[in-house]
Protein backbone atom coordinates (compact mmCIF):
# COMPACT_ATOMS: atom_id res chain seq x y z
CA UNK A 1 0.00 0.00 0.00
CA UNK A 2 1.28 3.44 -0.87
CA UNK A 3 0.52 6.48 1.28
CA UNK A 4 -0.72 9.85 0.07
CA UNK A 5 -0.39 12.63 2.67
CA UNK A 6 -2.23 15.95 2.49
CA UNK A 7 -2.84 18.57 5.15
CA UNK A 8 -4.39 21.95 5.81
CA UNK A 9 -7.45 21.57 3.60
CA UNK A 10 -9.44 23.73 6.03
CA UNK A 11 -12.77 22.32 4.84
CA UNK A 12 -15.44 24.78 5.94
CA UNK A 13 -19.19 25.21 6.17
CA UNK A 14 -19.65 27.10 2.90
CA UNK A 15 -19.99 30.48 4.59
CA UNK A 16 -18.18 33.76 4.13
CA UNK A 17 -15.19 32.69 6.23
CA UNK A 18 -14.27 29.67 4.09
CA UNK A 19 -10.79 29.43 2.58
CA UNK A 20 -10.75 25.93 1.02
CA UNK A 21 -9.83 26.21 -2.66
CA UNK A 22 -9.78 22.59 -3.82
CA UNK A 23 -13.46 21.82 -4.44
CA UNK A 24 -12.85 21.03 -8.11
CA UNK A 25 -9.33 19.61 -7.69
CA UNK A 26 -9.24 17.25 -4.71
CA UNK A 27 -12.09 14.85 -5.66
CA UNK A 28 -10.45 13.97 -9.02
CA UNK A 29 -7.15 13.24 -7.26
CA UNK A 30 -8.92 10.94 -4.81
CA UNK A 31 -10.86 9.32 -7.66
CA UNK A 32 -7.58 8.55 -9.41
CA UNK A 33 -6.31 6.83 -6.28
CA UNK A 34 -9.57 4.89 -5.81
CA UNK A 35 -9.35 3.60 -9.40
CA UNK A 36 -5.80 2.25 -9.06
CA UNK A 37 -5.59 -1.41 -10.06
CA UNK A 38 -1.81 -1.93 -10.00
CA UNK A 39 0.75 -1.46 -7.27
CA UNK A 40 -1.66 -1.89 -4.37
CA UNK A 41 -4.25 0.35 -2.77
CA UNK A 42 -3.77 3.85 -1.38
CA UNK A 43 -3.80 5.00 2.21
CA UNK A 44 -4.65 8.71 2.59
CA UNK A 45 -3.43 10.49 5.72
CA UNK A 46 -5.04 13.86 6.38
CA UNK A 47 -2.27 15.40 8.43
CA UNK A 48 -4.14 18.00 10.49
CA UNK A 49 -6.38 21.04 9.90
CA UNK A 50 -8.31 19.24 7.20
CA UNK A 51 -11.59 20.44 8.68
CA UNK A 52 -11.81 23.92 10.18
CA UNK A 53 -14.03 24.38 13.23
CA UNK A 54 -12.82 27.95 13.82
CA UNK A 55 -14.45 29.48 10.72
CA UNK A 56 -17.72 30.42 12.37
CA UNK A 57 -19.06 32.91 14.90
CA UNK A 58 -19.79 30.39 17.66
CA UNK A 59 -18.22 30.71 21.11
CA UNK A 60 -14.78 29.12 21.37
CA UNK A 61 -15.52 26.44 23.93
CA UNK A 62 -15.52 22.71 23.38
CA UNK A 63 -19.15 21.69 23.62
CA UNK A 64 -20.27 18.41 22.09
CA UNK A 65 -23.72 19.58 20.97
CA UNK A 66 -22.27 22.68 19.32
CA UNK A 67 -19.40 20.69 17.78
CA UNK A 68 -21.88 18.23 16.22
CA UNK A 69 -23.86 21.13 14.75
CA UNK A 70 -20.65 22.62 13.35
CA UNK A 71 -19.69 19.24 11.91
CA UNK A 72 -23.06 18.93 10.19
CA UNK A 73 -22.66 22.40 8.71
CA UNK A 74 -19.18 21.52 7.44
CA UNK A 75 -20.19 18.14 6.02
CA UNK A 76 -23.29 19.68 4.44
CA UNK A 77 -21.44 22.32 2.45
CA UNK A 78 -21.10 21.62 -1.25
CA UNK A 79 -17.30 21.57 -1.31
CA UNK A 80 -16.87 19.40 1.78
CA UNK A 81 -19.60 17.02 0.68
CA UNK A 82 -17.81 16.35 -2.61
CA UNK A 83 -14.51 15.70 -0.85
CA UNK A 84 -16.01 13.36 1.74
CA UNK A 85 -17.87 11.39 -0.95
CA UNK A 86 -14.53 10.95 -2.72
CA UNK A 87 -13.01 9.65 0.53
CA UNK A 88 -15.94 7.23 0.78
CA UNK A 89 -15.29 5.93 -2.74
CA UNK A 90 -11.64 5.36 -1.90
CA UNK A 91 -12.60 3.40 1.22
CA UNK A 92 -15.08 1.35 -0.82
CA UNK A 93 -12.29 0.52 -3.27
CA UNK A 94 -10.21 -0.98 -0.46
CA UNK A 95 -8.12 2.03 0.49
CA UNK A 96 -7.65 3.65 3.88
CA UNK A 97 -8.43 7.18 5.12
CA UNK A 98 -7.01 8.55 8.37
CA UNK A 99 -7.84 11.97 9.88
CA UNK A 100 -5.08 13.21 12.19
CA UNK A 101 -6.11 16.13 14.38
CA UNK A 102 -4.56 19.58 14.01
CA UNK A 103 -5.06 22.84 15.86
CA UNK A 104 -8.14 23.83 13.79
CA UNK A 105 -10.04 20.55 14.11
CA UNK A 106 -9.64 19.21 17.65
CA UNK A 107 -13.41 18.67 17.59
CA UNK A 108 -12.71 15.62 15.43
CA UNK A 109 -11.66 13.91 18.65
CA UNK A 110 -15.30 13.72 19.76
CA UNK A 111 -16.92 10.38 18.79
CA UNK A 112 -20.22 12.14 17.99
CA UNK A 113 -18.40 14.43 15.54
CA UNK A 114 -16.61 11.46 13.98
CA UNK A 115 -20.02 9.84 13.43
CA UNK A 116 -21.16 12.89 11.43
CA UNK A 117 -18.16 12.62 9.14
CA UNK A 118 -18.65 8.88 8.65
CA UNK A 119 -22.32 9.44 7.78
CA UNK A 120 -21.27 11.98 5.13
CA UNK A 121 -19.13 9.44 3.24
CA UNK A 122 -22.16 8.07 1.41
CA UNK A 123 -21.16 4.46 2.12
CA UNK A 124 -22.66 1.50 4.00
CA UNK A 125 -21.80 1.44 7.72
CA UNK A 126 -19.30 -1.39 7.21
CA UNK A 127 -17.28 0.80 4.83
CA UNK A 128 -17.75 4.08 6.71
CA UNK A 129 -16.51 2.46 9.92
CA UNK A 130 -13.05 2.16 8.37
CA UNK A 131 -12.60 5.95 8.42
CA UNK A 132 -10.24 6.40 11.36
CA UNK A 133 -9.15 9.32 13.51
CA UNK A 134 -5.88 9.92 15.37
CA UNK A 135 -4.98 12.50 17.99
CA UNK A 136 -1.93 14.65 17.36
CA UNK A 137 -0.26 14.02 20.71
CA UNK A 138 2.19 11.63 19.09
CA UNK A 139 3.43 11.32 15.51
CA UNK A 140 2.34 8.58 13.18
CA UNK A 141 5.23 6.29 12.25
CA UNK A 142 4.88 4.75 8.78
CA UNK A 143 6.74 1.65 7.70
CA UNK A 144 6.99 1.78 3.90
CA UNK A 145 9.17 -0.83 2.25
CA UNK A 146 11.05 -1.14 5.52
CA UNK A 147 11.79 2.60 5.65
CA UNK A 148 10.50 4.59 8.63
CA UNK A 149 8.71 7.91 8.04
CA UNK A 150 7.48 10.14 10.87
CA UNK A 151 4.30 12.11 10.11
CA UNK A 152 2.83 14.87 12.29
CA UNK A 153 0.98 18.14 11.73
CA UNK A 154 3.63 20.37 13.30
CA UNK A 155 1.64 22.60 15.65
CA UNK A 156 3.52 21.03 18.59
CA UNK A 157 6.48 23.27 17.69
CA UNK A 158 4.31 26.42 17.47
CA UNK A 159 3.71 28.04 20.85
CA UNK A 160 0.70 30.01 19.61
CA UNK A 161 -1.11 26.93 18.27
CA UNK A 162 0.01 24.08 20.52
CA UNK A 163 -2.88 21.90 21.67
CA UNK A 164 -3.24 20.88 25.32
CA UNK A 165 -3.12 17.16 24.71
CA UNK A 166 -3.07 16.63 28.46
CA UNK A 167 -6.78 17.54 28.26
CA UNK A 168 -7.44 14.78 25.74
CA UNK A 169 -8.43 11.33 26.90
CA UNK A 170 -5.24 9.31 27.02
CA UNK A 171 -5.03 6.55 24.44
CA UNK A 172 -8.47 7.06 22.87
CA UNK A 173 -9.57 9.26 19.97
CA UNK A 174 -11.83 11.45 22.10
CA UNK A 175 -11.63 14.75 23.93
CA UNK A 176 -13.19 15.83 27.19
CA UNK A 177 -15.84 18.50 26.49
CA UNK A 178 -15.36 21.69 28.44
CA UNK A 179 -11.83 20.92 29.64
CA UNK A 180 -9.79 21.93 26.62
CA UNK A 181 -8.40 25.47 26.61
CA UNK A 182 -7.89 26.56 23.02
CA UNK A 183 -4.44 27.93 22.14
CA UNK A 184 -3.83 31.69 21.65
CA UNK A 185 -3.80 31.37 17.85
CA UNK A 186 -7.29 29.88 17.84
CA UNK A 187 -8.59 32.57 20.16
CA UNK A 188 -7.12 35.26 17.94
CA UNK A 189 -8.81 33.78 14.86
CA UNK A 190 -12.16 33.95 16.65
CA UNK A 191 -11.77 37.33 18.34
CA UNK A 192 -10.00 39.34 15.65
CA UNK A 193 -9.44 37.64 12.31
CA UNK A 194 -12.98 36.33 11.78
CA UNK A 195 -14.67 39.64 12.72
CA UNK A 196 -12.36 41.61 10.45
CA UNK A 197 -13.21 39.28 7.57
CA UNK A 198 -16.94 39.51 8.19
CA UNK A 199 -17.36 43.16 9.21
CA UNK A 200 -14.61 44.82 7.19
CA UNK A 201 -14.50 42.29 4.30
CA UNK A 202 -10.77 41.76 4.94
CA UNK A 203 -10.54 38.47 3.08
CA UNK A 204 -6.77 38.62 3.14
CA UNK A 205 -6.64 37.99 6.90
CA UNK A 206 -6.80 34.22 6.47
CA UNK A 207 -4.50 34.22 3.47
CA UNK A 208 -1.58 34.93 5.81
CA UNK A 209 -2.32 31.93 8.01
CA UNK A 210 -0.90 30.47 10.11
CA UNK A 211 1.13 33.64 10.79
CA UNK A 212 -1.58 35.21 12.94
CA UNK A 213 0.78 37.85 14.30
CA UNK A 214 1.52 38.95 10.77
CA UNK A 215 -2.19 38.98 10.01
CA UNK A 216 -2.93 41.25 12.98
CA UNK A 217 -0.13 43.63 12.08
CA UNK A 218 -1.35 43.66 8.49
CA UNK A 219 -4.83 44.60 9.69
CA UNK A 220 -3.34 47.30 11.90
CA UNK A 221 -1.45 48.73 8.93
CA UNK A 222 -4.34 48.54 6.45
CA UNK A 223 -7.19 49.59 8.72
CA UNK A 224 -6.12 50.60 12.24
CA UNK A 225 -9.49 52.17 12.99
CA UNK A 226 -11.28 48.84 12.39
CA UNK A 227 -8.64 46.87 14.29
CA UNK A 228 -8.90 49.01 17.40
CA UNK A 229 -12.66 48.42 17.62
CA UNK A 230 -11.97 44.72 18.17
CA UNK A 231 -9.12 45.17 20.63
CA UNK A 232 -9.97 45.61 24.27
CA UNK A 233 -9.40 49.04 25.80
CA UNK A 234 -6.34 47.63 27.53
CA UNK A 235 -5.16 46.17 24.22
CA UNK A 236 -5.42 49.55 22.49
CA UNK A 237 -3.46 51.19 25.29
CA UNK A 238 -0.78 48.51 25.22
CA UNK A 239 -0.35 48.52 21.44
CA UNK A 240 -0.22 52.31 21.41
CA UNK A 241 2.39 52.18 24.14
CA UNK A 242 4.47 49.69 22.20
CA UNK A 243 4.40 51.92 19.16
CA UNK A 244 5.58 54.89 21.20
CA UNK A 245 8.06 52.89 23.31
CA UNK A 246 6.42 54.28 26.45
CA UNK A 247 6.26 50.96 28.31
CA UNK A 248 9.02 48.72 29.59
CA UNK A 249 9.29 45.00 28.80
CA UNK A 250 8.35 44.15 32.39
CA UNK A 251 4.88 45.62 31.90
CA UNK A 252 4.10 43.43 28.89
CA UNK A 253 2.87 40.71 31.23
CA UNK A 254 -0.26 42.81 31.77
CA UNK A 255 -1.28 42.50 28.15
CA UNK A 256 -3.04 39.15 28.41
CA UNK A 257 -3.76 37.40 25.14
CA UNK A 258 -2.10 40.05 23.00
CA UNK A 259 1.22 39.27 24.64
CA UNK A 260 0.44 35.55 24.73
CA UNK A 261 0.41 35.28 20.95
CA UNK A 262 3.85 36.86 20.72
CA UNK A 263 2.42 40.14 19.43
CA UNK A 264 4.81 42.06 21.67
CA UNK A 265 7.85 40.61 19.93
CA UNK A 266 6.38 41.09 16.46
CA UNK A 267 5.39 44.71 17.07
CA UNK A 268 8.68 45.64 18.72
CA UNK A 269 10.48 44.25 15.67
CA UNK A 270 8.20 46.22 13.36
CA UNK A 271 8.68 49.35 15.49
CA UNK A 272 12.42 49.38 14.78
CA UNK A 273 11.78 50.51 11.21
CA UNK A 274 9.52 53.44 12.17
CA UNK A 275 10.61 57.01 12.79
CA UNK A 276 9.31 58.72 15.92
CA UNK A 277 6.87 60.77 13.83
CA UNK A 278 5.56 57.64 12.09
CA UNK A 279 5.14 55.76 15.39
CA UNK A 280 3.28 58.74 16.90
CA UNK A 281 0.99 58.99 13.89
CA UNK A 282 0.02 55.31 14.07
CA UNK A 283 -0.43 55.39 17.84
CA UNK A 284 -2.62 58.49 17.62
CA UNK A 285 -4.87 56.93 15.01
CA UNK A 286 -5.15 53.71 16.98
CA UNK A 287 -6.10 55.57 20.17
CA UNK A 288 -8.58 58.43 19.97
CA UNK A 289 -7.12 59.74 23.21
CA UNK A 290 -3.78 60.38 21.50
CA UNK A 291 -1.45 63.04 22.86
CA UNK A 292 -1.92 66.64 21.86
CA UNK A 293 1.40 66.65 20.03
CA UNK A 294 0.44 63.68 17.90
CA UNK A 295 -3.32 64.05 17.72
CA UNK A 296 -5.58 61.83 15.65
CA UNK A 297 -4.61 62.13 12.01
CA UNK A 298 -6.72 61.26 8.94
CA UNK A 299 -5.25 58.04 7.57
CA UNK A 300 -5.85 58.73 3.91
CA UNK A 301 -4.46 62.28 3.99
CA UNK A 302 -1.24 61.77 5.88
CA UNK A 303 2.03 61.01 4.09
CA UNK A 304 3.54 60.18 7.46
CA UNK A 305 0.83 57.67 8.23
CA UNK A 306 1.04 56.12 4.79
CA UNK A 307 4.78 55.58 5.11
CA UNK A 308 4.37 54.23 8.64
CA UNK A 309 1.66 51.83 7.50
CA UNK A 310 3.75 50.62 4.56
CA UNK A 311 6.71 49.92 6.85
CA UNK A 312 4.48 48.13 9.34
CA UNK A 313 2.96 46.05 6.57
CA UNK A 314 6.34 45.14 5.18
CA UNK A 315 7.50 43.94 8.58
CA UNK A 316 4.22 42.14 9.25
CA UNK A 317 4.43 40.05 6.09
CA UNK A 318 8.20 39.66 5.98
CA UNK A 319 8.25 36.00 7.00
CA UNK A 320 5.43 35.13 4.64
CA UNK A 321 6.96 37.12 1.81
CA UNK A 322 10.29 35.36 2.13
CA UNK A 323 8.49 32.10 1.42
CA UNK A 324 7.41 33.40 -1.98
CA UNK A 325 9.46 33.61 -5.09
CA UNK A 326 8.93 36.15 -7.85
CA UNK A 327 6.48 34.85 -10.42
CA UNK A 328 7.82 34.53 -13.93
CA UNK A 329 4.34 33.79 -15.24
CA UNK A 330 0.93 32.74 -14.01
CA UNK A 331 1.85 29.09 -13.73
CA UNK A 332 5.20 29.44 -11.99
CA UNK A 333 5.65 28.02 -8.49
CA UNK A 334 5.41 30.70 -5.83
CA UNK A 335 6.82 28.92 -2.76
CA UNK A 336 10.46 28.12 -2.33
CA UNK A 337 10.88 24.41 -1.68
CA UNK A 338 13.92 24.92 0.55
CA UNK A 339 12.87 24.77 4.23
CA UNK A 340 13.78 27.36 6.81
CA UNK A 341 16.36 26.55 9.48
CA UNK A 342 13.61 26.29 12.09
CA UNK A 343 11.55 23.85 10.03
CA UNK A 344 14.58 21.74 9.31
CA UNK A 345 15.61 21.67 12.96
CA UNK A 346 12.17 20.41 14.02
CA UNK A 347 12.14 17.77 11.25
CA UNK A 348 15.64 16.51 12.06
CA UNK A 349 14.85 16.27 15.76
CA UNK A 350 11.71 14.22 15.09
CA UNK A 351 13.48 11.92 12.62
CA UNK A 352 16.33 11.31 15.05
CA UNK A 353 14.00 10.68 18.01
CA UNK A 354 11.94 8.13 16.08
CA UNK A 355 14.84 6.60 14.13
CA UNK A 356 13.16 7.58 10.87
CA UNK A 357 14.64 8.23 7.44
CA UNK A 358 12.20 11.06 6.71
CA UNK A 359 9.84 13.51 8.36
CA UNK A 360 6.60 14.87 6.87
CA UNK A 361 4.97 17.96 8.39
CA UNK A 362 2.10 20.34 7.58
CA UNK A 363 0.80 23.43 9.45
CA UNK A 364 3.01 26.08 7.81
CA UNK A 365 1.02 26.05 4.51
CA UNK A 366 4.30 26.21 2.56
CA UNK A 367 5.19 23.14 0.49
CA UNK A 368 8.79 22.08 1.17
CA UNK A 369 11.16 19.37 0.05
CA UNK A 370 14.75 18.56 0.97
CA UNK A 371 16.74 15.37 0.51
CA UNK A 372 20.16 14.61 1.98
CA UNK A 373 22.04 11.33 2.47
CA UNK A 374 20.13 9.47 5.17
CA UNK A 375 17.44 12.12 5.72
CA UNK A 376 14.52 13.69 3.86
CA UNK A 377 11.98 16.33 4.80
CA UNK A 378 8.70 17.27 3.13
CA UNK A 379 5.87 19.64 3.99
CA UNK A 380 2.55 18.90 2.35
CA UNK A 381 1.58 22.57 1.84
CA UNK A 382 -2.08 23.59 1.79
CA UNK A 383 -5.28 23.52 -0.28
CA UNK A 384 -6.51 27.00 0.66
CA UNK A 385 -6.40 30.26 -1.25
CA UNK A 386 -3.08 32.10 -0.95
CA UNK A 387 -2.07 35.69 -1.57
CA UNK A 388 0.80 37.08 -3.60
CA UNK A 389 3.01 39.60 -1.82
CA UNK A 390 5.80 41.95 -2.86
CA UNK A 391 9.32 40.68 -2.18
CA UNK A 392 10.52 41.50 1.32
CA UNK A 393 13.17 43.86 -0.07
CA UNK A 394 10.78 45.63 -2.46
CA UNK A 395 10.89 49.45 -2.45
CA UNK A 396 8.53 51.26 -0.09
CA UNK A 397 6.53 52.44 -3.11
CA UNK A 398 5.69 48.81 -3.95
CA UNK A 399 4.46 48.24 -0.41
CA UNK A 400 2.42 51.44 -0.58
CA UNK A 401 0.75 50.10 -3.72
CA UNK A 402 0.10 46.79 -1.97
CA UNK A 403 -1.33 48.61 1.05
CA UNK A 404 -3.61 50.73 -1.13
CA UNK A 405 -4.90 47.58 -2.83
CA UNK A 406 -5.69 45.95 0.51
CA UNK A 407 -7.55 49.06 1.62
CA UNK A 408 -9.46 49.60 -1.62
CA UNK A 409 -10.16 45.94 -2.35
CA UNK A 410 -10.05 44.05 0.98
CA UNK A 411 -12.02 41.15 -0.51
CA UNK A 412 -9.39 40.83 -3.28
CA UNK A 413 -12.04 40.64 -5.97
CA UNK A 414 -10.28 39.87 -9.28
CA UNK A 415 -12.59 42.12 -11.32
CA UNK A 416 -11.17 45.13 -9.48
CA UNK A 417 -7.83 44.47 -11.12
CA UNK A 418 -5.30 44.54 -8.30
CA UNK A 419 -1.69 44.41 -9.50
CA UNK A 420 0.03 42.99 -6.41
CA UNK A 421 -2.48 41.55 -3.93
CA UNK A 422 -3.79 38.61 -5.94
CA UNK A 423 -5.04 35.24 -4.76
CA UNK A 424 -4.08 31.89 -6.19
CA UNK A 425 -3.83 28.27 -5.15
CA UNK A 426 -1.19 25.57 -5.17
CA UNK A 427 -2.36 22.03 -4.46
CA UNK A 428 0.43 19.81 -3.17
CA UNK A 429 0.68 16.38 -1.56
CA UNK A 430 3.35 13.90 -0.48
CA UNK A 431 3.60 10.29 -1.68
CA UNK A 432 5.42 7.48 0.12
CA UNK A 433 5.67 4.34 -2.01
CA UNK A 434 7.48 1.02 -1.55
CA UNK A 435 10.46 0.71 -3.91
CA UNK A 436 10.79 -2.50 -5.98
CA UNK A 437 14.16 -3.41 -4.50
CA UNK A 438 13.28 -2.54 -0.91
CA UNK A 439 13.03 0.75 0.88
CA UNK A 440 10.73 3.52 -0.26
CA UNK A 441 10.42 6.58 -2.46
CA UNK A 442 9.30 9.85 -0.88
CA UNK A 443 8.08 12.57 -3.26
CA UNK A 444 6.30 15.92 -3.27
CA UNK A 445 3.78 16.56 -6.05
CA UNK A 446 1.65 19.42 -7.31
CA UNK A 447 -1.83 18.58 -8.61
CA UNK A 448 -2.97 20.86 -11.42
CA UNK A 449 -5.44 20.39 -14.26
CA UNK A 450 -6.01 16.74 -13.39
CA UNK A 451 -2.35 15.73 -13.45
CA UNK A 452 0.43 15.42 -10.88
CA UNK A 453 3.86 16.97 -11.35
CA UNK A 454 6.75 15.83 -9.17
CA UNK A 455 8.48 18.72 -7.40
CA UNK A 456 11.02 16.55 -5.60
CA UNK A 457 11.73 12.87 -5.04
CA UNK A 458 14.25 10.77 -3.13
CA UNK A 459 14.83 7.10 -2.21
CA UNK A 460 14.64 6.07 1.45
CA UNK A 461 16.67 3.15 2.77
CA UNK A 462 15.14 0.45 4.96
CA UNK A 463 15.71 0.78 8.71
CA UNK A 464 18.49 -1.43 10.05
Amino acid sequence: MRTLIVSDLHLGNGGGLDIFAGEDALPPLLAREAARTEGGKTRVILNGDCADFLLNEDPLTLDEVRAVEQARDICGSRATKAVLRAFGDLLAAGGEVVFRLGNHDVELGLPAVQAVFRDALGQPPSVAARLSFQLGDAPSILEVGGARIVVTHGEHADQMNRIEYSKLLDGTPAVVPGELRYPPGSRLVKSLMNPLKLREKMRYMDLLKPDVRGAVLTALAANPAATKVLLSTAGVRIVGGWLLNLVTPSSFTESGEIDEIGFQEALIEARKDLTEAEAQALAALLDDTGTESAGPLPFSDSDTLSLAAAKLLRSATATYARAHRALADIGAPFFELAPTKTELSVARRLATKHKAAACVLGHSHAARFLAEPGFAYANTGTWIWLMDLPPTDAPVDDWLTFLDELRENPSLEPEKGTTVAKVRSRFTFVLAEPAPGGGATLSLHEWRDGAATALGSTPLSPAH
